[in-house]
């Protein structure tokens, strides 16, 4: 079993409308979904990705708007790559968090490769060796998570039944995965490398389109069933963006 394709890059953001402004206004991807942070959700958690958020084409950013700076090294991600419509050129970029990025022409927004920092020999059989995972050199000092990082990478498992294996799996590797996590647009187990970094896999199913028309992705504040009785709170507590 081998880890093949990107189900979605969560990183953390500091401010969530100015984010919503580079990304959507400026590297043409989509806000597919405007829900909380599951566990945190006194705060936003921005989905963005092609127009249907199709599993590889997603960015997502946690909004932590007291927190530090974050600082690149162990258990992170030296760099992003995405594709889009929007540039005609190989750039590479920040984000307004100082996020590192590398933005490559494309039809349509999606996900290209993630650059880890750390050794390639950790992974080493765990990821197909076409997976878009690269590797810059290792560094001993621990990656401070906070704005202008990423918090985790997520790969894609077809459905329950995929997860529930990889779960087996992880468990036989002794790489200690979580229990299955309930995600409302996927189902997901987390786990951690001895690197530190975190990695999640997450299901294709049931998607984006559960609570949502096509045309109306992103447009509206999104809950989980188990949050719908403190809506009319988080509303009132949430900055307003669009």
């Amino acid at each position: 079993m081998q880890l093949e394709g990107l189900h979605h890059v969560t990183c953390v953001c500091a401010d969530a409308q100015r984010t919503l402004d580079f990304y959507r206004d400026e590297l043409g991807f989509s806000l597919v979904k405007t829900p909380v942070n599951f566990d945190d959700p006194h705060s936003y958690h921005l989905y963005f990705g092609d127009d249907a958020g199709s599993p590889g084409s997603l960015i997502t950013f946690f909004e932590w708007p007291r927190a530090e700076a974050g600082r690149l090294g162990r258990g992170t991600l030296d760099s992003i790559e995405l594709e889009t419509a929007a540039v005609e050129s190989e750039q590479e970029l920040t984000d307004p968090d100082g996020l590192r990025l590398r933005v490559f022409p494309g039809s349509a927004p999606r996900l290209r490769e993630v650059t880890v920092i750390g050794n390639a020999d950790l992974y080493a059989g765990l990821f197909a060796p076409e997976a878009p995972i690269a590797f810059a050199p290792p560094v001993e000092e621990a990656a401070l998570i906070g704005p202008g990082t990423t918090h985790h990478i997520a790969w894609r498992a077809t459905d329950d039944a995929a997860l529930e294996i990889w779960l087996a799996h992880l468990g036989e590797l002794g790489l200690r995965p979580t229990t299955v996590q309930d995600r409302k647009y996927f189902h997901s187990v987390y786990f951690r490398m001895p690197d530190g970094m975190l990695i999640e896999i997450a299901t294709d199913t049931p998607g984006f389109l559960v609570d949502e028309v096509p045309e109306a992705l992103g447009e509206a504040l999104s809950l989980p069933p188990w949050l719908e009785p403190e809506r009319e709170t988080l509303e009132r507590e949430l900055a307003p963006i669009g």
